[in-house]
């Protein structure tokens, strides 16, 4: 049984930069409460044609928001299923891992690349719909 070896100062810099992110994330959230509340009062007392306007910018940014990091996650799993799929193991030699895993090979390897090349298509599917409903709400409140 072979064991790909893990990558500890690949951990440590993924470990640290979810760290940052998960952070800022909570900064982020911490200060949407007070941007709403701003933005409902401005919102509120300005023409319809402004609050679609917002709307539109709003809706058309959270489409974006969400389907870039989609795609983007979609089309790394569909590359990682087909180098796995290539060198008949999984993992691929080249991928760094955050811990020790058990080197799968043949027909188990094509197995776990198969399931990884379909979460990859799902992935690239929802982020198109996600353009499709940032399509249809920018025409929708234009």
């Amino acid at each position: 049984m072979d064991i790909h070896r893990a990558d500890k100062a690949y951990r440590n810099r993924s470990l640290a930069l979810l760290a940052l992110v998960a952070a800022l994330c909570g900064v982020l959230l911490w200060q949407l409460n007070t941007w709403l509340a701003h933005m409902g009062a401005v919102l509120h007392s300005s023409d319809p044609g402004s609050t679609y306007t917002w709307l539109r910018r709003l809706f058309a940014a959270l489409g974006l928001g969400l389907a870039l990091p989609a795609g983007a996650l979609g089309i790394a799993m569909r590359r990682f299923a087909l180098a796995s799929r290539l060198e008949g193991r999984f993992p691929p030699r080249d991928w760094k891992t955050w811990r020790d895993v058990r080197v799968l090979r043949d027909r188990d390897a094509f197995a776990w690349a198969r399931r990884v090349e379909v979460f990859g298509t799902a992935l690239l599917a929802l982020a198109a719909i996600l353009l499709a409903w940032t399509a249809y709400a920018w025409w929708r409140y234009g």
